[in-house]
């Protein structure tokens, strides 16, 4: 099928993957334009201006070169411009875990040639209120609360190690520091459910983290959010066989504390204790007390393979 691409505003991060960017910039480039397009390039300089670039672009496509926070970046340009602009993504990040999920594929050409040779198809985005951002973020990939940022926000102060063993190095750094259970309550399309956790992923895609399979079952285009959780306290003890249970995205069948639901809407309120949260890997809070997400079903078009992997578990 494809598309005819005359033009290409092409949003590139040359400080994705700590810096390695850059050197991809050149090749991104040559790769659109041996297909016969015209490349508008527009680099990056700090947090933000992926956002800014992206709002102006009212029509066309729109690619992002970059990891999973450019990405988020240019989602919320879009979305704020309320344009129709059509997505693409070279996945050339740390993590990657919203291109792994959509089957978008870290060769460079082979991106491209996904890019401008598939249709933009509609996919689910995200929308959290809370923490730094009470008027609002949208995200792909989820949000996640206690364990889950801890782990992110260490492995991103470290310089010099990239990709997945700067999550595990930072895993055994909140091994030593293991977060105190949230007292939740989590309201899910209106029902109420009470439980002490750390450990509760909010997803619209699978993966976070670069490796870890949080919500196994999420498929991007099916209007719900997928909401993963461990039901009750985690000990220290049973953190490492979660952890690697994260990996293969067998935690639901594995660990008996841990369980899921889906939903359109869903507020998590937390007394007593100030929740840590990301989204789509960016920082929300150190110290929330309630953060609401909703679903937003077909919102954004993307030039992609799949929206997920099904195993036939029923909606709820």
């Amino acid at each position: 099928m494809g598309m005819d691409v005359d033009d290409v505003c092409l949003i590139l991060n040359p400080n994705a993957s700590k810096g390695r960017g850059k050197a991809s910039a050149d090749v991104i480039i040559k790769a659109f334009k041996a297909r016969g397009c015209t490349i508008r390039t527009c680099l990056t300089k700090a947090p933000g201006d992926a956002l800014s670039i992206a709002e102006e672009a009212k029509e066309g496509l729109v690619v992002v070169a970059g990891g999973d926070g450019t990405v988020n970046e240019v989602l919320n340009g879009i979305m704020r411009s309320g344009a129709r602009a059509a997505m693409g993504v070279i996945p050339i990040g740390r993590g990657n875990d919203f291109a792994w999920a959509a089957g978008i594929p870290r060769d460079i050409k082979a991106a491209v040639d996904l890019v401008l040779d598939s249709d933009a198809r509609p996919i689910d985005v995200g929308y959290l209120e809370g923490g730094i951002f009470p008027g609002g973020r949208f995200f792909l990939n989820g949000t996640g609360f206690g364990f889950e940022p801890m782990i992110n926000f260490q492995a991103s102060r470290y310089k010099h190690i990239n990709g997945m063993p700067s999550y595990i190095m930072a895993f055994f750094h909140c091994l030593i520091n293991i977060p105190r259970p949230y007292d939740l309550v989590m309201t899910i399309d209106g029902e109420e459910i009470h439980v002490q956790s750390q450990q509760v992923s909010v997803c619209n895609g699978r993966r976070m983290g670069s490796a870890f399979i949080l919500a196994p079952d999420a498929w991007m285009d099916d209007g719900y959010l997928d909401i993963v959780y461990a039901k009750r306290p985690v000990t220290r003890h049973e953190l490492i066989p979660l952890t690697a249970a994260f990996f293969k995205g067998s935690q639901l069948e594995d660990c008996p504390f841990m369980t899921s639901r889906r939903g359109r809407e869903v507020i998590i309120r937390s007394s007593g204790q100030d929740m840590s949260v990301h989204t789509d890997g960016e920082f929300v809070s150190l110290d929330a007390d309630c953060v609401k997400l909703r679903v937003l079903p077909g919102a954004l078009r993307l030039h992609y393979v799949r929206a997920g992997f099904h195993r036939n578990r029923g909606k709820g």
